[in-house]
């Protein structure tokens, strides 16, 4: 097979979703969502036995649990944004051996070998690489959308059938 070679650059909404979509399939996500509604419901089924501080304090409790996560992410991403790895776009190159990533600020490009990919998922305008359970390299389907059913057979070809959630 021959390698397969492209560019993307990730903007901060790429990233915002990404790492809301992370933490919301995560135990974090799934908990502060079960705390709204568990609060919400309280409020409703007890509303005539609370206070007037209850009546405003269930409310506005389950409202900081359900936009803490968005807006903490918000403001992580804005920082991570001004990373240089986000200013510039990074190339990949599928080969034989693994996937180079490099970009304009480094001299020599990182090598993931094939081994060492822990799943590859796509999600809606997403192809997702990831290295752990955690980080992922996030590839924008509008950026690879004419290359993306070659990109798709070479990396079925090179990597496990139980680490691939692709579309």
């Amino acid at each position: 097979m021959t390698n397969i070679k492209f560019s993307t650059k990730i903007s901060e909404n790429d990233l915002y979703r990404y790492n809301l979509h992370h933490t919301y399939t995560s135990n974090q996500g799934i908990l502060s969502i079960l705390l709204f509604v568990l609060l919400i419901t309280v409020w409703i089924l007890r509303f005539q036995q609370l206070s007037l501080v209850y009546r405003v304090m269930y409310p506005t409790v389950a409202i900081v649990f359900l936009l803490y996560i968005p807006m903490s992410l918000k403001l992580r991403v804005k920082n991570q944004m001004l990373q240089d790895v986000f200013q510039h776009p990074l190339t990949y190159e599928l080969t034989e051996t693994g996937i180079l990533i490099s970009s304009p600020t480094t001299e020599q490009p990182a090598e993931l070998p094939w081994e060492y990919i822990y799943k590859v998922s796509s999600w809606k305008e997403y192809l997702l690489i990831y290295s752990n359970r955690v980080n992922a390299y996030i590839i924008p389907m509008s950026d690879i959308e004419n290359e993306y059913s070659s990109i798709k057979e070479y990396i079925t070809n090179h990597v496990e059938d139980y680490k691939l959630q692709l579309k």
